[in-house]
């Protein structure tokens, strides 16, 4: 009997779905206590430098710090990199990239967040989360060695971690791995260890902290007929979301064109940061930080009509330049911001004119504001199923669900109309990074030629004789040859096409030369480049030269269509385990 048990647990353990729900167990695990611990520091710096600056209306000295700090930062770090808005450039990577990120990267750019929400910039913690998870999920695949076409289902464990034991919402977590994080190659069987990392993330976060400031928020539909409202609000939250996002670029645009030294900017936004905290009536104050002090202000009814307008207006400005500036964070939490505020001063108007007479101030404007920060959310994201749910999750209000399904996929609509992609990809663009979302570019771009590519390359004299060439060609099962001058640089290429027709001129065989019949206009490859990119300019010929740098005539290696398919059909195999 006991043997039959040995022999039933060793066959759990070495079978890979069992080996990789452990894996998502212990990354989710990871993941949460990674929460922990960057929550713990984050509110250290709050509680210990900028809330007491905060009282003593001396906020601007906090900001400017924070500046200072990132601007050493980038000094320590030796790269520039870490400051801005980066959560593009990790989407790329982790959807289409190699998913390779170092622990110093990781702990480099987590320390660059924290400073950044420690100190008041207008930003949110998701994206720094997010990379936080991923990184994990990464690491841990290279620590066990993990095969490459293994190792994005360990980065979205982590990634869906983290974000699930952010906001206490798994289901959360693991549609914002397939929505915002784009990694929509994940199939079925691999699904299962992600589900298992968010729900465990989850459970260690709870474990210490349970704190969620929309639990005791009411929601309140009066009739289905409100319903028509809440589209009119997903209009004007589209159009709102779309109006931050153009104000967003504008303020990049200008700071990059005043301040053209990046690891100036921290320093500058900083002090900006601080100008606007002295805006009187709180107002200034309430748009720093990641916003939930002032949700819990909003949920508590506590703003007028007045004060929500002015924060309206300033919350895009300390955003957009805390990201401008470079200061590191998130789009989530303030898109949840904006959102709840205007669902409050939306809600506020329908509860004036409609239902004053029978309903207590303050309880349609809450249920408003929920809708709001997920319709925002979703817009600007366009990502409405991670909204829905996100909403639904931290508010555990099932009559939540149906205005923000109406809401959220208007203003989802509307902003794809105005801008056309979403935040994210709106970054995307601007660094000129296309995102493929089909399984076989991904696939391609995931290849890189120095994993293809051979080393010895058999290469001809351009002065060789067509005579000399016809009696070398029996010795080789080639017909793509690189020609080479008689400093050994790259100086065109002959193909089958090329000397063809020559190889009848007896009489010509000690006369013409290689270079006469060779194609003098080589396109060649770096060992970095992905096969997705070099099939766009591989146009013809079976083999491409490799040289070490763009512009370089040192041939390092070749590239052949044989051993690109090759490769192709095996990575493509490896894939086919997720089926």
């Amino acid at each position: 009997m006991s043997g039959k048990i040995r022999s039933v647990i060793a066959n759990l353990w070495t079978n890979q779905y069992t080996y990789f729900i452990l894996i998502g167990f212990i990354i989710g695990i990871c993941a949460g206590f990674s929460n922990l611990i960057f929550h713990f520091l984050y509110n250290l710096i709050s509680s210990s430098f900028l809330n007491p600056l905060i009282e003593k209306n001396m906020v601007i000295f906090g900001t400017i710090i924070g500046g200072l700090i990132l601007f050493f930062l980038t000094y320590f770090a030796k790269k520039e990199d870490i400051l801005g808005y980066k959560f593009h450039t990790f989407i790329h990577n982790v959807s289409q990239g190699s998913g390779l990120i170092t622990i110093k990267e990781t702990i480099v750019k987590s320390f660059s967040q924290i400073i950044s929400l420690g100190f008041g910039g207008s930003v949110g913690q998701e994206g720094p989360m997010a990379q936080l998870g991923g990184s994990i999920g990464s690491i841990v695949g290279q620590k066990i060695r993990i095969k490459k076409a293994d190792l994005k289902i360990f980065i979205a464990c982590g990634i869906a971690g983290a974000i699930a034991a952010t906001f206490n919402a798994p289901i959360t977590g693991v549609l914002f791995v397939e929505e915002v994080t784009l990694l929509r190659n994940i199939k079925i069987r691999s699904f299962l260890p992600v589900v298992i990392s968010a729900a465990t993330a989850t459970v260690v976060a709870g474990f210490y902290s349970s704190d969620n400031i929309f639990y005791n928020v009411d929601f309140l539909l009066v009739s289905y007929r409100e319903l028509l409202i809440y589209a009119l609000m997903g209009i004007a939250i589209g159009l709102a979301s779309s109006f931050f996002t153009k104000f967003h670029f504008v303020i990049e645009k200008r700071f990059e064109k005043i301040f053209p030294e990046q690891r100036i900017r921290p320093l500058v936004g900083g002090i900006l940061l601080g100008l606007i905290a002295f805006i009187p009536l709180g107002i200034g104050v309430d748009v720093l930080g990641n916003g939930t002090e002032s949700l819990k202000k909003i949920f508590a009814v506590e703003y007028t009509l007045w004060i929500a307008a002015g924060i309206l207006i300033l919350k895009p400005l300390a955003t957009s330049i805390t990201l401008s500036s470079g200061w590191p964070g998130g789009i989530f939490a303030p898109s949840i911001f904006l959102g709840a505020i205007c669902g409050y001063m939306f809600g506020y108007g329908v509860e004036t004119l409609f239902y004053s007479e029978f309903i207590d101030t303050g309880d349609l404007t809450t249920s408003y504001a929920i809708v709001g920060m997920g319709t925002f959310l979703a817009a600007m994201t366009q990502a409405p199923l991670t909204s829905i749910f996100f909403t639904f999750e931290i508010t555990q209000t099932y009559q939540a669900v149906l205005p923000i399904m109406v809401s959220s996929v208007i203003g989802t609509s509307i902003y794809r109309l105005i801008i056309g992609r979403s935040f994210e990809a709106c970054y995307l663009k601007k660094d000129n990074i296309e995102l493929i979302q089909n399984e076989e570019s991904t696939i391609l771009s995931n290849m890189k030629v120095n994993e293809i590519m051979k080393r010895s390359v058999v290469t001809i004299p351009e002065k060789m004789t067509l005579g000399k060439f016809i009696e070398f060609l029996p010795t080789t099962q080639l017909t793509t040859f690189p020609l080479i001058d008689e400093n050994d640089n790259l100086s065109g290429i002959i193909s089958t096409q090329d000397y063809r027709g020559w190889v009848l001129e007896e009489e010509l065989r000690d006369v013409v030369i290689m270079k006469d019949l060779a194609s003098v206009k080589v396109n060649t490859v770096t060992p970095e480049e992905s096969m997705l990119e070099v099939l766009k300019h591989w146009d013809k010929g079976d083999m491409l030269p490799v040289v070490s740098q763009p512009g370089s005539k040192k041939i390092i290696g070749i590239l052949s269509r044989r051993d690109a398919l090759i490769a192709y059909n095996k990575a493509l195999n490896e894939e086919s385990f997720d089926d």
